[in-house]
């Protein structure tokens, strides 16, 4: 008997928008396409994500959805007060449905590590581990294809174009603004945030301020990837080269804190004598030590992107003539 498996379907690949950035072209046209073309694209991964085809889709999906609400926070001035809340509202609403299946799906694919990590005395624990989260990944796929499929998420994606639409049809003043200009405000604004904040991290800095430094790089990436095509390519490329490097840092970082905190939340359910418990209480020692080592070279990465030679792109290309 010949077994056929099931086709899966291909990631959707990202369309380029009908009014693409120039230098000259009043800002809130181009911006108004790219914000709809990149809702379509998280739109086009909905079917991966129903069949459950590969983790790619989910994640996809919420990069698209990510990088939307992102643009809407930092280019602001280009919305009015009600779209922009509206909108901001409903992205992130759309995206805390994902948030579970998102979190179990790195448990999953990192699960040979975890097994690697420790001794073969806690395997069989480790096995019951993985079991529950199998279990409770089924529970919150059921869910969210609910939900995918419900009138109540139709009526959501409809309310982001609605308001999108209102942005296009009646553009603020400083939506009116040139590209090229803006993309320099905008920018800038942006960098003297980011620096600031890392001037006042080292090792004794909170957890939840580095990690509101990671939100803002990413928020950064994502802005200056969108001003590319009016802006210097070479410098661009430096920049986002750099902002991988220090991204990568606090990514490690937040990681193993988003784990530790996972793994903490689920020995409270635990019976202390159990495989699970055992097994879960060595991760979090193991992963504790990893928390700490992170943060280290996180603050050793921040030191050398505070470096003059490596802040004086940024200055060079975003600094008003009047500073």
């Amino acid at each position: 008997m010949t077994v056929t498996k099931r086709d899966q379907l291909k990631l959707p690949k990202r369309k380029k928008p009908a009014v693409l950035l120039t230098p000259n072209v009043e800002i809130y046209l181009p911006t108004y396409h790219f914000l709809v073309n990149e809702f379509d694209h998280a739109r086009r991964h909905e079917l991966g994500i129903i069949r459950d085809d590969h983790e790619e889709f989910i994640h996809q999906y919420r990069v698209a959805l990510r990088r939307s609400r992102s643009l809407i926070s930092l280019l602001k001035p280009l919305f009015h007060r009600q779209e922009k809340d509206i909108l901001k509202d409903t992205l992130r609403q759309l995206m805390q449905h994902t948030n579970l299946m998102r979190d179990l799906d790195v448990f999953l694919i990192n699960m040979e590590q975890y097994f690697s990590l420790l001794e073969h005395q806690h395997h069989k624990g480790l096995i019951r581990f993985f079991d529950d989260i199998q279990s409770q990944r089924r529970k919150s796929l059921k869910i969210l294809k609910g939900w995918l499929k419900s009138g109540e998420y139709k009526s959501a994606c409809k309310q982001v174009l609605t308001q999108l639409d209102s942005m296009r049809d009646n553009p603020t003043s400083e939506g009116q603004l040139e590209c090229k200009a803006t993309a320099h405000s905008m920018l800038w604004h942006q960098f003297k945030q980011i620096e600031s904040q890392c001037h006042n991290i080292d090792g004794n800095t909170d957890d939840a301020i580095i990690h509101q430094l990671r939100v803002d790089c990413k928020k950064f990436r994502y802005l200056l990837e969108y001003f590319t095509p009016v802006l210097s390519a070479s410098d661009t490329k430096k920049q986002l080269a750099q902002l991988k490097v220090l991204q990568d840092k606090l990514g490690s970082f937040n990681d193993s804190s988003v784990q530790l905190e996972f793994f903490k939340h689920y020995l409270t359910e635990q019976k202390k004598k159990s495989g699970r418990y055992q097994a879960i209480e060595e991760l979090i020692d193991i992963y504790g030590d990893y928390h700490l080592k992170a943060k280290e070279m996180t603050v050793e990465q921040l030191i050398q992107f505070r470096q003059p030679k490596n802040l004086d792109i940024y200055y060079t290309l975003y600094q008003e003539p009047s500073d």
